[in-house]
């Protein structure tokens, strides 16, 4: 089982994807609650275990029992039948008792259990939903991109085409014509002083 410490130490390649930043925090976040569920889920093994340390004292208690029935016996027939209802009685008590406690435990743990998975599975839908909301903006942007780069295409594109159209070749020409005449007609004669 991956520990939480684990999952805070790995790194991820990085690419065009998500933002770094963002899945640094997503991981960190995940990462706690994590920790508090397996904080939670070793608690839980150590509950189960004190109260397997519990039926084990009641299991020792069973077999001191059984000893004292045969040492009664070899004492007397009358001992041995009251040590026996006695011994009956107090084992099934302690049988009992045992199972009360076992099925409580069982219980405890059950419910502990799954409201661990309850907290965990409404965590874990918080952020799939909040990675889902990412995730479509992140697909928006990238429609909006393709959609800004090819109106620029078509722009550029058309732009060209003008640029190439012999028409506009004609008009940038009569133009610089034009231009050139009304220059020479506005410049003055250079005066150099002489006569």
């Amino acid at each position: 089982m991956i520990t939480p410490i684990e999952l805070l130490g790995k790194e991820l390649k990085r690419g065009f994807g998500y933002k770094a930043i963002e899945v640094d925090e997503f991981l960190e976040e995940v990462a706690r609650d994590y920790e508090k569920v397996y904080k939670e889920n070793n608690e839980l093994k150590e509950r189960v275990s004190a109260l397997t340390e519990n039926l084990d004292h009641y299991r020792v208690i069973e077999e001191s029992l059984k000893k004292a029935l045969v040492l009664a016996e070899e004492t007397s027939k009358e001992t041995i039948a009251n040590a026996d209802k006695a011994a009956k009685s107090m084992e099934e008590q302690a049988e009992m008792e045992a199972r009360e406690i076992i099925d409580k435990a069982r219980r405890e743990a059950e419910d502990f259990a799954r409201q661990a998975r309850e907290a965990f599975d409404k965590e874990n839908q918080q952020k799939q939903e909040e990675i889902d909301a990412l995730e479509k903006q992140i697909n928006k942007l990238n429609g909006d991109y393709v959609s800004y780069k090819s109106r620029m295409l078509q722009f550029i594109n058309g732009q060209l085409d003008y640029l190439k159209n012999p028409v506009y070749e004609l008009e940038i020409s009569k133009k610089s014509d034009k231009e050139e005449t009304e220059a020479a007609v506005t410049e003055e004669p250079k005066y150099d002083g002489e006569e």
